[in-house]
């Protein structure tokens, strides 16, 4: 089978299941899904998929780092607990959350659970001109991404300083102020 994450989610729901979930989690993804990353990922595409079709959806990404091992099992515990406490203050059919967990070391421990917003900041790639073996130039983007310096109240700096973060996120990127400045509805 072969498919992106929003579309799985359409055939699951519409074709596979034989009636709709309560709840779609999607996820847990290999790295972090904050800040503008958000609008790339497959995972948040999943659950904003879910929310489309009017049920409640939350996408769950575990940050990694290379000093820190991978620990898929921590993270979805860490993910459960967060779920539950979105779930315990109401998520409705439509809504999506974005859950992520820091990256820890074994003997860390988280530095709690914090419903932030989504930081804004640009992240600017870096590129290498490189040039294939007949000649052609591409280019090559070795950027490392990184939970660098922004607002405190966002989800990038309470990823960074080891807290669990829960964002509520929308889908509709309307300017719905330039929509009434230039005369729409």
């Amino acid at each position: 089978m072969d498919g992106r994450p929003a579309d799985c989610v359409k055939l699951a729901i519409n074709q596979l299941m034989p009636k709709q979930p309560d709840l779609v989690v999607s996820g847990m993804n290999a790295g972090a899904n904050v800040g503008i990353n958000v609008l790339y990922s497959g995972t948040v595409a999943a659950a904003i998929e879910a929310a489309f079709l009017g049920l409640p959806a939350i996408a769950t990404s575990l940050h990694l780092r290379d000093d820190v091992p991978t620990d898929f099992a921590r993270g979805a515990k860490m993910c459960r607990e967060a779920i539950e406490m979105i779930l315990e203050r109401g998520l409705k059919g439509g809504e999506v959350v974005s859950v992520n967990v820091p990256a820890l070391k074994p003997e860390q421990a988280v530095a709690g659970v914090k419903v932030v917003r989504q930081c804004t900041r640009p992240w600017v790639d870096t590129y290498e001109r490189r040039t294939d073996p007949h000649g052609r130039v591409y280019f090559w983007n070795n950027s490392v991404f990184g939970l660098g310096e922004t607002e405190d109240d966002t989800d990038v700096a309470a990823l960074r300083d080891g807290f669990v973060t829960i964002t509520p996120l929308q889908f509709d990127l309307t300017d719905h102020g330039r929509m009434r400045e230039w005369g729409g509805e």
